[in-house]
């Protein structure tokens, strides 16, 4: 091999920038695939929650759908629709990107809140120390404290048997001072503990704050981002940039059949289809595993819900929609067969990242050596005698 082929393969850099241009080549694959799967599950949203709506209403109560009026049942059928059109105009890549930047957003903005009230917690708990501080000051004239305990970061003196007890009385009554009472230290360390607290958690919430408005504020150079990801227009160039990417798609895709669900969920309530109706965060919470569900079909969930009656605890079941990407996919076979090349993409990019992590690392070990070895000043000062 040629030195200068083996100063290539050992190269960060170079490797860098072979990791950078097969991602772009990844990318467009990746979109391609995106889309179709997109397309796939907008010809078959429709379908998909007929079928649920027509096993939820089979499995409740099939008299109650007929019970309702031809004037009702229309508007029902039209009011579903009219929600999964609007919601199959939003399922493109170019709006789920745009939903995932907005629950980053949300998230960011979560944290800093809570950050905030966390902030304003240790304010009042700072507050009333000073106020019970300032209520023990104010005492009367001529109020003596009386503590047992030695006073802290003054040395122990023990009396000698040469000093007699009226000397030693003596010298305690001219420095009072000495012995500070123990209640206002607590107080005083407790404070610093808070200020300390505070000051961290203020600088956590500035930090947070101002990535929010660096990340609104566009940069200037359209080749590279701050996090070292760089975007040409629309998709990321760097392995871990467009593994987030790919996930962030997932999790905006869940977040709009989560919406569709809860709108459907909500017209059924209104015709009188439903009796319950279940909130957002508990749909959130199925979908993440968080709340456990009893069998059923496809795109439906099945909760019972403890209720107590009397002396006897007894549950209630509630059946409501929740269309899932993964009961999606397992009712489709061209679902599946594009979840299967998006895997594959994903695996790729897993490797991909790997690599793009070892580069960096001798990156930054190339560069701590060369400016550990290099002098930091070419030209030293002359000696003396010159």
């Amino acid at each position: 091999m040629p030195e200068s082929d083996s100063w290539t393969v050992h190269n960060p850099a170079e490797q860098l920038a072979r990791l950078q241009t097969l991602c772009r080549q990844r990318s467009v694959l990746i979109y391609r695939q995106q889309a179709l799967y997109l397309q796939i599950l907008r010809d078959e949203l429709r379908d998909a929650t007929r079928q649920a709506l027509f096993r939820l209403i089979s499995d409740v109560d099939p008299g109650r759908f007929g019970a309702l009026s031809e004037s009702t049942r229309l508007r029902f059928h039209e009011a579903v629709d009219q929600l999964v059109q609007r919601c199959s105009v939003l399922l493109t890549v170019e709006h789920l990107r745009l939903l995932a930047a907005q629950m980053v957003e949300e998230t960011r903005r979560r944290q800093a809140q809570a950050s905030r009230d966390l902030l304003e917690g240790l304010s009042q708990q700072q507050n009333q120390l000073e106020s019970n501080q300032r209520q023990e000051r104010q005492e009367p004239y001529g109020s003596i404290h009386l503590s047992l305990d030695p006073p802290v970061g003054e040395t122990q003196t023990y009396p000698s048997r040469a000093v007699p007890v009226e000397e030693q009385d003596s010298n305690q009554d001219q420095n009072p001072a000495a012995v500070p009472p123990v209640a206002e230290q607590d107080l005083e360390q407790d404070q610093s503990d808070l200020d300390v607290l505070r000051s961290l958690f203020q600088l956590a919430g500035d930090a947070l704050e101002h990535t929010a408005l660096l990340d609104e504020i566009p940069s200037p150079s359209t080749g590279q981002s701050n996090s070292g990801a760089g975007h040409t227009g629309f998709m990321p160039e760097l392995p871990d940039a467009l593994l987030d990417w790919m996930e962030a798609i997932d999790l905006a895709l869940s977040r709009r059949l989560r919406n569709l669900s809860h709108a459907i969920n909500v017209e059924m309530l209104r015709c009188g289809l439903a009796n319950t109706l279940l909130p957002v965060t508990l749909l959130e919470a199925v979908l993440h595993g968080q709340v456990e569900t009893q069998s059923t079909a496809s795109n439906l969930i099945r909760l019972r819900l403890p209720m107590a009656i009397g002396e006897i605890e007894q549950g209630v079941d509630v059946l409501c929609i929740l269309l899932r990407i993964s009961e999606l996919e397992f009712d489709s076979p061209r679902l599946r067969r594009c979840r299967r090349k998006l895997r594959e993409l994903h695996r790729d990019l897993h490797t991909m990242v790997r690599q793009q992590r070892h580069w960096q690392r001798r990156s930054l070990d190339q560069e701590v050596r060369t400016h550990w070895q290099s002098p930091t000043d070419s030209n030293p000062p002359p000696l003396d005698g010159d």
